[in-house]
C-alpha cells in the first residue's frame, strides 16, 4: 500500500456495520439479517393431509370396485361428492398453510424489526418494532424441530401491537443471537442515557 493510500486510510477507518462498537445512528436501517419459517411448521398438518388423501383414495377405489352396487344411486352419489369434497377442502388447506409461511418474512435491521404476514396485498400486515423497544431474549428449546436443524427465537418487547415477535423454524439461531444481541444491548444503553429507563 502507497504511503497516500495508508494516509486516506488512516483518515477514513471502514466500519463494520454490524459491529457493537460503531456508533448508534437511528436511520441506520443497515440489514442484520431477513428470512422467512421453514416449511417444517407445516410438517404436522402436510402428515395429516397426506394420510386423508390417501385414505380417501383408498376409499373411492373400493367404492368404484363393487362397493357401491349394494347401494342406491342417490347414496353412491353422496359418499362420492363427500369424498371429492374432502379431497378439495384438503387441497386449500394445505396450499393455505403453505402460503401462509411462505409469505411470512421477518427483517432486523440496525433499529427496527419488521414482521410482514399475509398471502395478498389485500390481507398483508406489516408491523415495525423498534429495536430499542426489546426488553428480552429467549431462547426456547428447539423440540422436534431440532431433529431438521430449526428453532425459534422469542423477542418480547415494550410495543403494545407486538408485545411478542417470534422468528420460528429457523437456522443458525445462535448467529442471529450474536448479531443482534450487541447491537441491542448498544441501543438499550443509549435510550436510557436519553430516556433513564
Amino acid at each position: 500500500m502507497s504511503e497516500t493510500n495508508k494516509i486516506e486510510a488512516e483518515a477514513n477507518p471502514k466500519t463494520d456495520p454490524l459491529d457493537a462498537s460503531t456508533p448508534v445512528s437511528y436511520d441506520n436501517e443497515e440489514v442484520v439479517w431477513e428470512g422467512s419459517p421453514s416449511q417444517i411448521v407445516n410438517l404436522g398438518g402436510f402428515i395429516f393431509w397426506g394420510l386423508v388423501f390417501a385414505a380417501a383414495g383408498v376409499g373411492l377405489v373400493l367404492w368404484n370396485a363393487g362397493l357401491k352396487e349394494q347401494y342406491t344411486p342417490l347414496i353412491d352419489q353422496v359418499v362420492r361428492y363427500s369424498i371429492y369434497g374432502l379431497l378439495i377442502v384438503g387441497v386449500l388447506n394445505v396450499l393455505m398453510s403453505y402460503l401462509t409461511v411462505k409469505c411470512e418474512r421477518t427483517v432486523i435491521t440496525r433499529n427496527k424489526i419488521k414482521e410482514a404476514k399475509g398471502i395478498t396485498s389485500i390481507f398483508r400486515q406489516e408491523l415495525f418494532c423498534e429495536m430499542s423497544e426489546v426488553s428480552n431474549i429467549k431462547s426456547p428449546p428447539a423440540g422436534l424441530m431440532g431433529l431438521f436443524g430449526l428453532s425459534t427465537l422469542v423477542l418480547e418487547t415494550k410495543d403494545a401491537d407486538q408485545p411478542i415477535i417470534r422468528i420460528r423454524a429457523i437456522r443458525n439461531r445462535d448467529e442471529l443471537v450474536q448479531k443482534i444481541l450487541p447491537i441491542w444491548r448498544k441501543l438499550k444503553m443509549d435510550r436510557k442515557g436519553y430516556f433513564g429507563d
